[in-house]
């Protein structure tokens, strides 16, 4: 007898299959990332009436497991949060397809990561409301990084490991992922001095107390738009070095009329 779960989760990407069903990737509370078949989900009762998945949309999800490299099979899924504010504008949704892109990127299939799902649900509500959209997008970006396990160091050397200044001029290794002190950054190599760039100390400083309020810990501040654009920056240079390439939504978004914050944060990473 098949085994019925039932969990939330927000559905990031969704496949028409047939002229029925669909195929679902759902990153859930409880286990992560989850691909479903959703069997008749598009059997309308009326001509006309479309019943199929939204993107972004929060569900609550009754399902059986699958069985070794099949899909599991999703019998309910009930909308619990729309996302429809999320697409009144341009610039809110193409930051909510850019949340998909991150959390398909640094998330993996089955495993848990209810840290990064609960920050993944405040950062959707905020674009809802469209505030603060990229102080939100920063916070997410950090959240996904360090789910993943590669989120930099800011206030300790990556070398010395010794605390560094809270004012000046650092150097900002994006290969070993963190500050390098003054000191160290005498004895550096040439050659790894191509790989690390220059960073205000107060930028780090900012990153790390974002990265502490994306646990929860408390609540987010709100920086000026200029240091949000340079701590975006710096962080995107790092996940640009570790992918060997920048994640395709920002093409899109440097293409649009943005909100002032992320018209700057695009302007400063051309």
């Amino acid at each position: 007898m098949a085994k019925y779960c039932q969990t939330q989760g927000v559905c990031l990407r969704r496949l028409d299959y047939s002229d029925t069903s669909q195929v679902a990737t759902f990153l859930t509370r409880d286990s992560g990332l989850l691909s479903f078949i959703a069997k008749g989900l598009l059997r309308a009762p009326k001509r006309g009436i479309s019943t199929g998945l939204e993107l972004l949309g929060l569900y609550r999800l009754l399902y059986t497991e699958r069985r070794s490299g099949a899909l599991c099979n999703l019998t309910e899924a009930y909308l619990l949060e729309s996302p429809r504010g999320i697409g009144q504008k341009v610039e809110r949704i193409l930051c909510g397809y850019y949340a998909v892109e991150l959390m398909l990127h640094f998330t993996a299939e089955g495993e848990p990561c209810l840290e990064l799902y609960e920050l993944l649900l405040d950062c959707l509500r905020c674009f809802q409301k469209g505030e603060g959209l990229g102080l939100s997008v920063l916070v997410l970006e950090l959240g996904a990084l360090r789910h993943h396990g590669v989120c930099p160091t800011f206030e300790q050397c990556v070398r010395c490991d010794r605390s560094v200044p809270s004012e000046g001029s650092l150097l900002f290794s994006l290969s070993e992922g963190g500050p390098i002190c003054a000191a160290c950054a005498r004895r550096l190599p040439s050659q790894l001095a191509l790989g690390a760039v220059p960073v205000r100390a107060e930028r780090l400083a900012l990153l790390a107390g974002l990265a502490c309020a994306g646990k929860g810990d408390q609540k987010l501040a709100r920086p000026a738009a200029r240091e949000v654009v340079a701590a975006s920056r710096l962080l995107r240079l790092h996940m640009r070095y570790l992918l060997d390439r920048e994640l395709r939504m920002w093409k899109y978004l440097q293409g649009r009329h943005l909100s002032r914050t992320l018209g700057r944060i695009r302007r400063a990473g051309g």
